[in-house]
């Protein structure tokens, strides 16, 4: 099992943080461009409450790898945890936890990435060796992304173009 947790202070309300990530196409659109992340809703609940469905597909590692996800907790500015309901994982539960800092005017963003492939003794030998640090590279810059992105006061799209750009 590997477990792979990143923080980042926001200079904006939680609520403002909190509404970003409670749309995950927004954040597939933040990990590098090689990974070709795409978010596909498959059952939505209200706000993309518990019991929401997306699928999550791309090229981890040069290879393409396709799971379904589910949101199994959701509280309004302060948590949003989804695990996988199938795919390559034996394990994979994502936790984004928010935070008010500086009297409500920062928020402190955590995401954590909690999984375990399947595959065996391979399957750990594949983390150790090289998805362990891409996964750590991932939620870092996507992070970063969010931050800049929020930050800036842009709109979606405007962020979208610049994070291409910048992986350029």
């Amino acid at each position: 099992m590997s477990k792979v947790s990143r923080s980042v202070d926001i200079s904006a309300p939680v609520t403002n943080v909190f509404q970003y990530y409670a749309r995950p196409e927004h954040i597939a659109k933040t990990f590098p461009e090689d990974v070709k992340m795409k978010v596909v809703p498959l059952k939505i609940k209200e706000g993309f409450g518990i019991g929401t469905v997306f699928r999550i597909e791309g090229e981890f590692g040069g290879r393409p790898l396709a799971w379904d996800m589910e949101t199994i907790a959701y509280e309004n500015n302060k948590i949003i945890q989804v695990k996988a309901i199938n795919g390559p994982f034996k394990k994979n539960v994502i936790s984004v936890m928010f935070e008010p800092l500086s009297q409500g005017s920062e928020t402190k963003l955590t995401f954590e990435a909690d999984y375990e492939l399947g595959y065996g003794v391979f399957g750990k030998a594949i983390d150790k060796l090289k998805l362990k640090k891409e996964i750590e590279m991932g939620i870092e810059r996507s992070c970063q992304s969010v931050k800049k992105f929020i930050e800036s006061g842009k709109s979606s799209a405007e962020m979208i173009s610049e994070i291409k750009a910048d992986a350029a």
